[in-house]
Protein backbone atom coordinates (compact mmCIF):
# COMPACT_ATOMS: atom_id res chain seq x y z
CA UNK A 1 0.00 0.00 0.00
CA UNK A 2 1.15 3.67 -0.19
CA UNK A 3 2.76 5.04 2.43
CA UNK A 4 3.62 8.17 1.26
CA UNK A 5 3.03 10.15 -2.22
CA UNK A 6 3.30 13.90 -1.94
CA UNK A 7 3.98 16.69 -4.09
CA UNK A 8 5.34 20.29 -3.42
CA UNK A 9 7.88 22.85 -3.45
CA UNK A 10 11.12 21.64 -5.13
CA UNK A 11 12.96 23.82 -1.95
CA UNK A 12 10.31 21.37 0.26
CA UNK A 13 9.03 24.11 2.16
CA UNK A 14 5.56 22.83 1.49
CA UNK A 15 4.08 19.74 0.00
CA UNK A 16 0.62 17.68 -0.56
CA UNK A 17 -0.24 14.52 0.97
CA UNK A 18 -2.22 13.14 -3.02
CA UNK A 19 -1.87 9.12 -1.24
CA UNK A 20 -5.69 9.41 -0.90
CA UNK A 21 -6.50 11.44 -3.64
CA UNK A 22 -4.83 9.71 -6.59
CA UNK A 23 -4.75 6.08 -8.75
CA UNK A 24 -3.29 4.94 -12.39
CA UNK A 25 -0.10 5.09 -10.29
CA UNK A 26 3.01 3.89 -12.95
CA UNK A 27 6.44 2.96 -12.26
CA UNK A 28 8.90 2.48 -14.79
CA UNK A 29 12.87 1.75 -15.02
CA UNK A 30 14.81 1.17 -18.28
CA UNK A 31 17.91 0.49 -19.28
CA UNK A 32 18.26 2.03 -22.18
CA UNK A 33 19.46 5.46 -21.28
CA UNK A 34 15.73 6.82 -20.22
CA UNK A 35 14.77 8.14 -16.86
CA UNK A 36 12.85 6.32 -14.68
CA UNK A 37 9.02 7.88 -14.84
CA UNK A 38 6.22 8.15 -12.35
CA UNK A 39 2.85 8.72 -13.90
CA UNK A 40 -0.34 8.94 -12.11
CA UNK A 41 -3.64 11.13 -11.23
CA UNK A 42 -5.02 12.95 -8.91
CA UNK A 43 -8.83 13.57 -8.30
CA UNK A 44 -9.06 17.42 -7.75
CA UNK A 45 -10.81 18.64 -4.36
CA UNK A 46 -11.32 21.70 -2.76
CA UNK A 47 -7.91 22.05 -1.47
CA UNK A 48 -5.78 24.54 -3.77
CA UNK A 49 -3.64 21.81 -5.04
CA UNK A 50 -2.41 22.92 -8.37
CA UNK A 51 1.02 20.52 -9.62
CA UNK A 52 3.56 23.05 -11.19
CA UNK A 53 6.09 22.22 -13.07
CA UNK A 54 9.42 21.11 -11.67
CA UNK A 55 7.09 20.18 -8.26
CA UNK A 56 9.29 17.65 -6.26
CA UNK A 57 6.87 14.31 -5.99
CA UNK A 58 8.10 11.51 -3.49
CA UNK A 59 6.39 7.93 -3.16
CA UNK A 60 7.00 5.05 -1.27
CA UNK A 61 5.61 2.26 -1.04
CA UNK A 62 5.02 -0.54 2.23
CA UNK A 63 7.74 1.94 3.34
CA UNK A 64 10.30 1.29 0.52
CA UNK A 65 11.88 4.38 -0.98
CA UNK A 66 10.45 4.31 -4.39
CA UNK A 67 10.71 7.25 -6.31
CA UNK A 68 12.33 10.62 -6.04
CA UNK A 69 12.07 12.97 -8.89
CA UNK A 70 10.42 16.24 -10.58
CA UNK A 71 7.08 17.27 -12.01
CA UNK A 72 7.30 17.85 -16.10
CA UNK A 73 3.85 17.09 -17.54
CA UNK A 74 0.73 18.19 -16.17
CA UNK A 75 -2.84 17.79 -18.06
CA UNK A 76 -6.39 17.85 -16.82
CA UNK A 77 -9.65 16.56 -17.85
CA UNK A 78 -13.30 17.09 -17.61
CA UNK A 79 -13.46 14.77 -15.19
CA UNK A 80 -11.52 16.88 -12.76
CA UNK A 81 -8.61 15.05 -12.76
CA UNK A 82 -4.88 15.68 -13.20
CA UNK A 83 -2.70 13.34 -14.63
CA UNK A 84 0.94 14.12 -14.02
CA UNK A 85 4.38 12.87 -15.43
CA UNK A 86 7.33 12.80 -13.41
CA UNK A 87 10.89 11.62 -14.19
CA UNK A 88 13.60 10.85 -11.89
CA UNK A 89 17.08 12.73 -11.56
CA UNK A 90 18.22 10.67 -14.64
CA UNK A 91 16.59 13.00 -16.77
CA UNK A 92 18.89 15.65 -16.52
CA UNK A 93 21.12 13.43 -18.62
CA UNK A 94 19.49 14.39 -21.67
CA UNK A 95 20.80 18.00 -21.21
CA UNK A 96 23.43 19.18 -24.13
CA UNK A 97 27.07 19.97 -24.05
CA UNK A 98 29.96 19.73 -26.39
CA UNK A 99 33.11 18.15 -24.01
CA UNK A 100 36.89 17.32 -25.20
CA UNK A 101 36.75 13.87 -23.74
CA UNK A 102 40.47 13.01 -22.36
CA UNK A 103 41.60 8.88 -21.96
CA UNK A 104 39.49 8.43 -18.74
CA UNK A 105 37.25 5.62 -17.81
CA UNK A 106 33.42 5.12 -17.88
CA UNK A 107 33.34 5.59 -14.39
CA UNK A 108 35.05 9.19 -14.48
CA UNK A 109 33.34 10.45 -17.53
CA UNK A 110 29.72 9.78 -15.19
CA UNK A 111 30.95 11.78 -12.32
CA UNK A 112 31.96 14.74 -14.89
CA UNK A 113 28.47 14.25 -16.40
CA UNK A 114 26.68 13.93 -13.16
CA UNK A 115 28.35 17.22 -11.85
CA UNK A 116 27.51 19.01 -14.61
CA UNK A 117 23.98 17.83 -14.68
CA UNK A 118 23.91 19.39 -10.80
CA UNK A 119 22.62 15.38 -9.41
CA UNK A 120 23.84 13.92 -6.53
CA UNK A 121 25.51 10.27 -7.95
CA UNK A 122 27.39 7.58 -6.49
CA UNK A 123 29.34 5.22 -8.82
CA UNK A 124 28.60 2.22 -7.15
CA UNK A 125 30.66 -0.09 -9.63
CA UNK A 126 33.96 0.89 -11.39
CA UNK A 127 35.53 0.43 -14.25
CA UNK A 128 39.40 0.58 -14.78
CA UNK A 129 39.15 0.04 -18.62
CA UNK A 130 40.76 3.74 -20.46
CA UNK A 131 38.61 4.83 -22.87
CA UNK A 132 40.61 7.07 -25.69
CA UNK A 133 40.29 10.85 -26.16
CA UNK A 134 37.27 11.63 -27.73
CA UNK A 135 35.17 14.83 -28.78
CA UNK A 136 31.57 15.19 -27.85
CA UNK A 137 30.10 18.01 -29.97
CA UNK A 138 26.22 18.39 -29.18
CA UNK A 139 25.45 15.80 -27.66
CA UNK A 140 23.64 14.55 -24.31
CA UNK A 141 25.15 13.36 -21.77
CA UNK A 142 22.86 10.10 -22.29
CA UNK A 143 24.86 9.65 -25.17
CA UNK A 144 28.37 10.26 -24.34
CA UNK A 145 27.93 8.06 -21.70
CA UNK A 146 26.02 5.41 -24.03
CA UNK A 147 29.32 5.56 -26.02
CA UNK A 148 31.60 5.05 -22.88
CA UNK A 149 29.48 1.69 -21.82
CA UNK A 150 28.82 0.41 -25.04
CA UNK A 151 33.28 1.09 -25.75
CA UNK A 152 33.79 -0.77 -22.28
CA UNK A 153 31.51 -3.71 -22.67
CA UNK A 154 32.61 -4.28 -26.04
CA UNK A 155 36.53 -4.56 -24.57
CA UNK A 156 35.76 -5.93 -21.18
CA UNK A 157 32.45 -7.82 -21.79
CA UNK A 158 31.30 -6.07 -18.87
CA UNK A 159 27.90 -3.70 -18.94
CA UNK A 160 27.37 -0.83 -16.92
CA UNK A 161 24.05 0.71 -16.43
CA UNK A 162 22.76 3.91 -14.98
CA UNK A 163 20.00 3.63 -12.05
CA UNK A 164 18.59 6.51 -9.82
CA UNK A 165 18.25 4.47 -6.55
CA UNK A 166 15.52 7.21 -4.92
CA UNK A 167 17.01 10.09 -4.90
CA UNK A 168 20.59 9.59 -6.01
CA UNK A 169 21.94 8.31 -9.45
CA UNK A 170 23.76 5.62 -9.63
CA UNK A 171 26.28 4.13 -11.97
CA UNK A 172 25.84 -0.06 -11.66
CA UNK A 173 27.26 -3.30 -13.31
CA UNK A 174 24.98 -5.38 -14.99
CA UNK A 175 23.38 -7.82 -13.22
CA UNK A 176 23.38 -5.33 -10.23
CA UNK A 177 21.71 -7.88 -7.93
CA UNK A 178 21.17 -11.20 -8.75
CA UNK A 179 17.73 -11.97 -6.82
CA UNK A 180 16.98 -15.44 -5.61
CA UNK A 181 13.40 -15.29 -6.90
CA UNK A 182 12.02 -17.88 -9.16
CA UNK A 183 9.97 -15.83 -11.10
CA UNK A 184 7.37 -18.83 -12.97
CA UNK A 185 4.59 -21.10 -13.24
CA UNK A 186 4.63 -21.30 -9.76
CA UNK A 187 5.59 -18.38 -8.27
CA UNK A 188 4.91 -14.76 -9.06
CA UNK A 189 4.46 -14.97 -12.86
CA UNK A 190 1.07 -14.74 -14.38
CA UNK A 191 1.36 -14.73 -18.11
CA UNK A 192 4.25 -14.38 -20.45
CA UNK A 193 5.28 -14.22 -24.55
CA UNK A 194 8.44 -15.19 -26.45
CA UNK A 195 9.46 -14.91 -29.67
CA UNK A 196 12.64 -15.02 -32.02
CA UNK A 197 13.94 -13.52 -34.85
CA UNK A 198 16.19 -13.37 -37.30
CA UNK A 199 14.95 -10.17 -38.95
CA UNK A 200 17.92 -8.19 -38.12
CA UNK A 201 20.45 -10.54 -38.56
CA UNK A 202 23.22 -11.19 -41.06
CA UNK A 203 25.04 -14.50 -42.40
CA UNK A 204 26.97 -12.59 -44.80
CA UNK A 205 29.45 -9.79 -44.62
CA UNK A 206 31.15 -7.44 -46.83
CA UNK A 207 33.92 -5.07 -46.03
CA UNK A 208 33.75 -2.18 -49.39
CA UNK A 209 36.63 -0.37 -50.40
CA UNK A 210 36.09 1.95 -53.30
CA UNK A 211 38.77 2.78 -55.27
CA UNK A 212 38.69 6.25 -57.46
CA UNK A 213 41.15 6.88 -59.93
CA UNK A 214 41.13 11.06 -58.49
CA UNK A 215 39.17 13.11 -56.77
CA UNK A 216 35.56 13.83 -58.47
CA UNK A 217 35.25 17.48 -56.92
CA UNK A 218 35.15 20.21 -59.71
CA UNK A 219 35.60 23.58 -58.63
CA UNK A 220 32.42 25.73 -59.86
CA UNK A 221 30.82 29.57 -58.69
CA UNK A 222 27.49 27.97 -57.91
CA UNK A 223 27.27 26.12 -54.32
CA UNK A 224 24.37 23.30 -55.45
CA UNK A 225 26.15 22.44 -58.41
CA UNK A 226 29.41 22.29 -56.40
CA UNK A 227 27.68 20.10 -53.94
CA UNK A 228 26.08 17.70 -56.75
CA UNK A 229 29.50 17.08 -58.83
CA UNK A 230 31.16 16.37 -55.36
CA UNK A 231 28.58 13.48 -54.70
CA UNK A 232 28.20 12.37 -58.29
CA UNK A 233 30.67 9.57 -59.34
CA UNK A 234 32.32 8.88 -62.84
CA UNK A 235 31.48 4.68 -63.26
CA UNK A 236 35.02 4.48 -65.52
CA UNK A 237 36.97 5.91 -62.87
CA UNK A 238 35.43 3.68 -59.47
CA UNK A 239 35.83 0.54 -58.75
CA UNK A 240 35.38 -1.67 -55.61
CA UNK A 241 36.92 -4.51 -53.98
CA UNK A 242 35.64 -6.99 -51.34
CA UNK A 243 36.74 -8.85 -48.82
CA UNK A 244 33.43 -11.76 -47.11
CA UNK A 245 32.75 -13.47 -43.98
CA UNK A 246 30.00 -15.92 -44.73
CA UNK A 247 28.48 -18.18 -41.80
CA UNK A 248 27.44 -21.72 -41.81
CA UNK A 249 23.70 -20.97 -41.88
CA UNK A 250 23.31 -19.48 -45.37
CA UNK A 251 21.67 -22.69 -46.43
CA UNK A 252 19.05 -22.68 -43.67
CA UNK A 253 18.20 -18.91 -43.26
CA UNK A 254 19.31 -17.95 -47.29
CA UNK A 255 21.59 -15.03 -47.98
CA UNK A 256 21.07 -12.26 -45.72
CA UNK A 257 24.10 -9.31 -46.42
CA UNK A 258 25.39 -6.88 -44.52
CA UNK A 259 27.99 -4.19 -45.57
CA UNK A 260 30.29 -1.54 -44.09
CA UNK A 261 33.10 0.78 -45.92
CA UNK A 262 36.72 -0.20 -45.37
CA UNK A 263 38.44 2.01 -42.92
CA UNK A 264 41.02 4.28 -45.55
CA UNK A 265 44.02 3.01 -43.95
CA UNK A 266 42.78 -0.76 -43.02
CA UNK A 267 44.77 -3.36 -44.73
CA UNK A 268 43.80 -6.64 -45.86
CA UNK A 269 44.30 -8.47 -42.89
CA UNK A 270 42.57 -5.76 -40.79
CA UNK A 271 39.63 -5.78 -43.03
CA UNK A 272 39.47 -9.58 -43.05
CA UNK A 273 39.40 -8.92 -38.76
CA UNK A 274 36.83 -7.03 -39.26
CA UNK A 275 34.62 -8.84 -41.52
CA UNK A 276 35.09 -11.84 -39.09
CA UNK A 277 34.09 -9.77 -35.74
CA UNK A 278 30.77 -8.18 -37.73
CA UNK A 279 29.76 -11.39 -38.53
CA UNK A 280 30.00 -12.64 -34.78
CA UNK A 281 27.82 -9.96 -33.91
CA UNK A 282 25.58 -10.09 -36.74
CA UNK A 283 25.25 -14.01 -37.24
CA UNK A 284 22.41 -14.55 -34.73
CA UNK A 285 18.55 -14.68 -33.42
CA UNK A 286 17.42 -12.26 -31.21
CA UNK A 287 15.21 -13.06 -28.56
CA UNK A 288 12.36 -11.52 -26.94
CA UNK A 289 10.58 -12.39 -23.47
CA UNK A 290 8.13 -10.19 -21.48
CA UNK A 291 6.59 -11.47 -18.34
CA UNK A 292 3.49 -10.50 -16.52
CA UNK A 293 4.07 -10.99 -12.72
CA UNK A 294 2.73 -10.28 -9.33
CA UNK A 295 4.27 -7.03 -8.14
CA UNK A 296 7.65 -6.89 -6.57
CA UNK A 297 9.77 -4.04 -5.87
CA UNK A 298 13.11 -6.00 -6.22
CA UNK A 299 12.15 -6.64 -9.69
CA UNK A 300 13.36 -2.99 -11.45
CA UNK A 301 15.87 -3.24 -14.46
CA UNK A 302 19.23 -4.05 -13.75
CA UNK A 303 18.49 -6.95 -11.66
CA UNK A 304 18.09 -10.52 -12.45
CA UNK A 305 16.11 -13.66 -11.77
CA UNK A 306 15.42 -17.22 -12.12
CA UNK A 307 13.09 -18.52 -14.50
CA UNK A 308 10.32 -21.66 -14.56
CA UNK A 309 8.35 -22.14 -17.38
CA UNK A 310 7.03 -25.37 -18.25
CA UNK A 311 5.24 -24.14 -21.45
CA UNK A 312 8.87 -22.73 -22.85
CA UNK A 313 10.49 -26.33 -21.73
CA UNK A 314 7.85 -27.59 -23.50
CA UNK A 315 8.38 -26.49 -27.00
CA UNK A 316 12.58 -27.22 -26.65
CA UNK A 317 13.60 -23.50 -24.99
CA UNK A 318 15.23 -23.91 -21.12
CA UNK A 319 16.04 -20.00 -20.12
CA UNK A 320 17.04 -20.68 -16.50
CA UNK A 321 17.64 -16.88 -15.58
CA UNK A 322 17.26 -13.65 -17.56
CA UNK A 323 18.24 -9.66 -16.79
CA UNK A 324 15.30 -7.07 -16.71
CA UNK A 325 15.83 -4.89 -19.54
CA UNK A 326 12.58 -2.35 -18.32
CA UNK A 327 10.20 -3.24 -15.57
CA UNK A 328 6.73 -1.05 -15.53
CA UNK A 329 5.32 -1.30 -12.04
CA UNK A 330 1.02 -1.25 -12.21
CA UNK A 331 0.74 0.13 -8.13
CA UNK A 332 -2.65 -0.21 -6.66
CA UNK A 333 -4.79 -3.01 -4.91
CA UNK A 334 -3.81 -5.59 -7.12
CA UNK A 335 0.13 -4.16 -7.69
CA UNK A 336 1.66 -6.13 -10.54
CA UNK A 337 4.40 -5.33 -13.06
CA UNK A 338 5.46 -6.20 -16.44
CA UNK A 339 8.69 -7.29 -17.29
CA UNK A 340 11.40 -6.94 -20.44
CA UNK A 341 13.65 -9.70 -19.83
CA UNK A 342 17.34 -9.48 -21.74
CA UNK A 343 17.35 -12.87 -23.45
CA UNK A 344 21.02 -14.33 -23.71
CA UNK A 345 20.48 -17.33 -26.61
CA UNK A 346 17.96 -20.11 -24.74
CA UNK A 347 19.30 -23.92 -24.27
CA UNK A 348 17.34 -25.94 -26.52
CA UNK A 349 15.66 -29.50 -26.01
CA UNK A 350 15.89 -30.74 -29.24
CA UNK A 351 17.14 -29.07 -32.79
CA UNK A 352 14.00 -29.82 -33.86
CA UNK A 353 13.25 -26.60 -32.41
CA UNK A 354 15.99 -24.36 -33.40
Amino acid sequence: MITKFTVGNRDGSSAWDVSELTNNVKWVTDLNFAAGTLTFDVIKTDELFYPKSGDLVEFEWDGFKVFYGYVFKVGYSQDKKFSITAYDKLRYFKNQDSLVWPVSTVSQRFETVAKMAEVSYKVVNSSDYKLPAEVADGKTYFDMLKTAIDATQKATQQMFYLFANYDTVELRKAPYNQLELIVGDQSLMTGFSFDKSIEDAANIVRIIRKDQEESQSVASTSTDEASAEKTSEDPEKTSFSYTDSKGSNVGQWGKLQTTENAKDKANDAQIKQRADELLVEKNRETYSLRLNAIGDLSLVAGNSVHLQISDLHDVGFVIESAAILKATHNFGPNYNCELEMKVNEPWLENSSSS
